[in-house]
């Protein structure tokens, strides 16, 4: 039990604090969870989706997840096979090595053949770590389209995009407006259990005093979605209940329900 913890605290940690080897290690430790049926089923579940947040950093615990999928088969545990195997998808390109495996595993249930297709469809689409890398660095271009372009590539890659986004956080306070609505797209994207941050509410109030109708409509329904977490944009919203679109004005009292009753 103490093991877990432990494991699973590690993975709070800012993804600069490790070195690949550490990478390599908790990745391992978090797979001796999933495999150890000496834990609760919660327990192992959310030590796969711990793998899953890690993305490629956990493609050391690849063999194991892999040995996973062919060793759980009973209905009991199939809440672990769907994390084991959204982790497989996660961790990229390297998750091909887990195909042979998914394809033996399909026609277990509906659930798990969703799974398995959208895995599939990750680690297909997922580009090799240099062409990431590449996207990853033209993030920083010091052109706005080329950002854009990286961005947009970046959002095609669903989770297997997660190694970006370190990069992704930074284009929040870009000064192109083009850029920081691809960036929120692209996190929800590649982190779709991400909670909301400072950066990101302030990128989105950015967008609720552009001269673009749409715009604020849009930036006001995604502080809508984060509730609770995007109180500190109340002034901002509050600001949009005399907007001249009545959607505008409509959808700032529903984002200020959402934040004020959660």
């Amino acid at each position: 039990m103490i093991r877990l913890f432990l494991v699973l605290a590690l993975v709070s940690v800012p993804a600069s604090a490790f070195a690949e080897e550490q990478d390599d290690l908790l990745a391992r430790q978090l797979a001796a969870v999933v495999r150890d049926p000496r834990f609760l089923m919660p327990q192992r579940v959310e030590a796969a989706h711990s793998l899953s947040k890690l993305g490629p950093k956990a493609t050391a615990a690849l063999p194991e997840l892999i040995a996973q999928v062919n060793r759980l088969k009973n209905r009991e545990l199939e809440p672990l096979q769907e994390a084991v195997i959204e982790a497989i998808g996660s961790i990229g390109s390297p998750g091909r090595a887990a195909l042979p495996a998914l394809a033996r595993a399909s026609g277990r249930s509906i659930d798990i053949d969703m799974a398995i297709k959208q895995t599939t469809r990750d680690v297909l689409a997922a580009p090799d770590n240099q062409d990431l890398n590449l996207l990853v660095r033209q993030t920083q271009s010091a052109d706005a389209s080329v950002r854009l372009r990286a961005v947009k590539a970046i959002s095609l890659l669903g989770r297997a995009g997660a190694y970006a986004k370190p990069a992704l956080l930074g284009l929040l306070k870009d000064p192109d407006g083009d850029v920081r609505r691809a960036t929120l797209s692209a996190l929800r994207v590649v982190d779709p259990d991400g909670k909301a941050s400072d950066d990101l509410v302030q990128a989105l109030q950015l967008d609720l005093r552009d001269e673009n109708a749409e715009v604020r409509l849009q930036a006001v329904r995604a502080l809508g979605r984060l509730g609770v977490g995007a109180a500190k944009a109340t002034a901002a919203i509050e600001a949009l209940l005399a907007d001249p679109d009545k959607d505008v004005r409509k959808a700032a009292v529903e984002t200020m329900q959402r934040i004020l009753v959660p």
